[in-house]
C-alpha cells in the first residue's frame, strides 16, 4: 500500500513538473497578434518558429529571426513579420542622458564627444556634436538642432557649461570662468546673450556665440 502511494505521489510530481515546464515554454514565446492565427509556436536560438494561416486559412511553416527587435509581431498572409517597426534603441550607458534623445537620432559617442542628428524648430534635421558631453551635470538638450548642456534657472543653455564654472548672468551679460583647454581658468564674458540664436561656446577660455550655420559644419 505504501509503495502504491509513493508511486502515485511520484506520478503527480512528474505531471506537475511537466505542466510547469510547459507553462515556462509558453511564457518564453514573444507576445504579438500573430498568436491569434499561428500555432506550434517555439523559439530556438533567437529565431521564432510557428505554423501560420494565410488569408485562405491554409497553414504554412514560418520563422522570424531577431524577433526581439520587433515592437509588434504579426502574421502577414502566413508569414511572420515585424510590424510597427523595430523597437527604439535606448542610449548606451556611456551616452549622457537628457531630453535630446526625444528629438535626435543616430546618437553615438566618439571619445568624449557626443554626435547626433537633431531636429531644428523648422523641422530640419541637422548633424551636430557636443564636446565633453559627459560633463553636462544636468544632461544634454537639443536647442534648435544643436546639442547643448541643459541649464536650469535663468542661465542660457550652451556647450560652455561643460567647461566653464562660476557662471552667472547680470542683466544681458553672461560671466564665467572658463578652461582654455590647457587647464588654465580664465575670466570670460559675453554681452547680449539673449540675442544668441546658436550655441554659446567656450573657445579657448573665451565665451562666443556660434551661429547655427557654423554649428552644422562641425
Amino acid at each position: 500500500m505504501r509503495l502504491s502511494r509513493a508511486l502515485i505521489f511520484l506520478a503527480i510530481m512528474i505531471l506537475l513538473g511537466c505542466a510547469g515546464a510547459f507553462s515556462a515554454a509558453q511564457e518564453a514565446n514573444p507576445l504579438g497578434s500573430y498568436q491569434q492565427t499561428c500555432s506550434d509556436i517555439s523559439v530556438q536560438k533567437g529565431t521564432l518558429y510557428a505554423k501560420c494561416q494565410d488569408a485562405k486559412g491554409k497553414s504554412h511553416s514560418a520563422k522570424l529571426s531577431h524577433y526581439e527587435k520587433c515592437s509588434e509581431i504579426a502574421n502577414k498572409d502566413g508569414k511572420l513579420k515585424c510590424a510597427g517597426g523595430e523597437k527604439a534603441a535606448a542610449p548606451s550607458p556611456s551616452q549622457p542622458g537628457g531630453s535630446y534623445t526625444d528629438s535626435c537620432r543616430n546618437i553615438q559617442m566618439k571619445g568624449a564627444t557626443l554626435h547626433a542628428v537633431c531636429k531644428s524648430l523648422d523641422g530640419r534635421e541637422l548633424p551636430t556634436s557636443l564636446k565633453d558631453a559627459n560633463r553636462c551635470a544636468e544632461g544634454v538638450a537639443n536647442i534648435n538642432g544643436i546639442l547643448n548642456c541643459e541649464a536650469s534657472g535663468v542661465l542660457p543653455p550652451g556647450s560652455y557649461i561643460a567647461t566653464c564654472r562660476d557662471v552667472r548672468l547680470q542683466g544681458s551679460t553672461l560671466y564665467a570662468t572658463c578652461n582654455d583647454g590647457k587647464d588654465h581658468w580664465l575670466s570670460a564674458s559675453l554681452r547680449d546673450v539673449q540675442k544668441c540664436s546658436g550655441d554659446i561656446a567656450n573657445q579657448n577660455g573665451t565665451l562666443r556665440c556660434v551661429p547655427v550655420r557654423n554649428m552644422e559644419k562641425r
